[in-house]
């Protein structure tokens, strides 16, 4: 069992883990690329934009009757 300092996905905080799992470090490579803050920035801007939408339409059901 191997036990680490940092936090595996940016490396930069202390914890103590055993390992990741391949989607976890998938992100983490990515933050290895494009930094911590910009991936946060582009999943809360993907995110918040989606949850947004979601909001916006109306569920099929409810547009159906109104239509009708």
């Amino acid at each position: 069992m191997s036990l680490t300092l940092t936090c595996p996905m940016c490396r930069e905080e202390w914890i103590f883990t055993t390992r990741i799992c391949d989607e976890c470090d998938t992100i983490r490579h990515y933050m290895e690329i494009y930094s911590r803050d910009k991936i946060l920035e582009i999943l809360d801007k993907v995110l918040v934009v989606q949850q947004h939408k979601e909001k916006e339409q109306p569920p099929a059901e409810e547009s159906k009757t109104q239509t009708k």
